[in-house]
């Protein structure tokens, strides 16, 4: 089998309010970081043109694809950063999640969604190891609206339904395990074998707050589901604190370990 390791990453975005925890300041923790865990491939939320051209620029072993979520495909996005040597790029796409997907900048009209348009991004790759093609989808919901989550949730499911692909999806959620967002995506178990990789990781966003993290206080928001092979008792979140003068994120960036074979799928030809 060959092994795969897969990051959900919520960098907080880059705002000089946060002082000493402003991203320009965490930036070479966030670098260390990443060259430390050495994903293979890497869903990020709440990057801007600014925060992907500083990773990019010391991170050469990545490939970055995906843009912001305004009109002008700036600002905010959801971007993917892979491995130029671990895969081939099949295709890549990005859409906005409403009834307009390729409109930019549109929300869903009529529910409780912020005014924050919202994306997703797929890039379907090419194992160079076992020549195996898989759908890496990355996603950001929204962080007020609850019917408007479970309509995100939905479009993306269909996505997964119609690319009939293998797949993985990360993502910030905004919703809690109980969520009725995150019970539809479980319940796609009997249709496409999806598994939360992270369902044994407890809380993963502390808001910058130590206390927060003393206590075990994180809200459990931040996933990684698939139907490939894999093992959650092997994924882990990253620990974080602020020794150093800053924490790396407001979120603990989480990892699992995928196969590109599926017990239910391997032996179908």
């Amino acid at each position: 089998m060959s092994e795969i390791k897969v990051m959900s990453f919520n960098l907080r975005i880059r705002v000089e309010a946060d002082g000493d925890n402003f991203f320009d300041l965490r930036c070479p923790k966030i670098l260390s970081l990443i060259k430390r865990e050495q994903p293979d491939v890497i869903g990020f939320q709440e990057a801007d043109d600014v925060m992907r051209d500083m990773l990019a620029k010391d991170l050469p072993e990545y490939v970055f694809l995906g843009h912001g979520r305004s009109k002008e495909y700036d600002g905010e996005g959801t971007p993917i950063a892979y491995k130029k040597d671990r895969f081939y790029l099949h295709g890549f796409r990005e859409e906005w999640l409403s009834v307009t997907p390729s409109t930019p900048a549109t929300r869903i009209k009529g529910l409780d969604q912020s005014g924050c348009p919202r994306v997703y991004c797929c890039a379907e790759l090419v194992d160079r190891e076992t020549k195996k093609l898989f759908a890496f989808y990355n996603t950001h919901l929204d962080h007020k609206g609850k019917v408007a989550q479970i309509a995100e949730t939905m479009m993306i499911c269909q996505r997964i339904e119609q690319g009939k692909l293998p797949y993985v999806l990360t993502g910030d959620f905004n919703a809690r395990p109980d969520h009725d967002a995150i019970k539809m995506l479980l319940a796609t178990k009997e249709t496409l074998g999806t598994v939360d990789a992270t369902e044994r990781i407890a809380g993963t966003c502390h808001n910058f707050s130590m206390e927060r993290i003393g206590k075990g206080d994180m809200s459990k928001i931040d996933y990684i589901f698939t139907n490939l092979h894999v093992d959650p008792a092997r994924s882990y979140a990253i620990a974080d604190d602020n020794s150093d003068g800053c924490f790396y994120s407001d979120h603990n960036a989480v990892c699992a370990f995928v196969n590109m074979t599926n017990p239910e799928t391997e032996n179908e030809e």
